[in-house]
């Protein structure tokens, strides 16, 4: 029996993921990150970065979005991502 819509808890998937990443502003920081997570995509799949650097400069933050086909698919990529030097926290 399917749960009705106000029984759902949790993600729905596929659906639109937003992962924030804190980084330190290296060079080449962004464009390693946009192609790690872009290796656990289709080659049609989307990724859209939304970038904000800190107030005093010290940390950049990307929003990376991307569409997760189920739980395993987000883990690996969450995981990769937190995985890199340069991430000092990861959402």
């Amino acid at each position: 029996m399917e749960p009705k819509p106000s029984e759902v808890v949790g993600l729905v998937y596929p659906c639109s993921f937003p992962v924030k990443v804190f980084v330190r502003p290296e060079d080449g920081v962004e464009e390693r990150l946009q192609s790690l997570v872009r290796s656990h995509l289709q080659p049609e799949a989307g990724l859209e970065v939304e970038r904000r650097a800190s107030a005093n400069g010290k940390y950049q933050c990307l929003t990376l979005i991307f569409v997760a086909e189920d739980e395993a698919h987000l883990t690996r990529i969450t995981k990769a991502i937190s995985a890199d030097p340069a991430v000092v926290l990861s959402l």
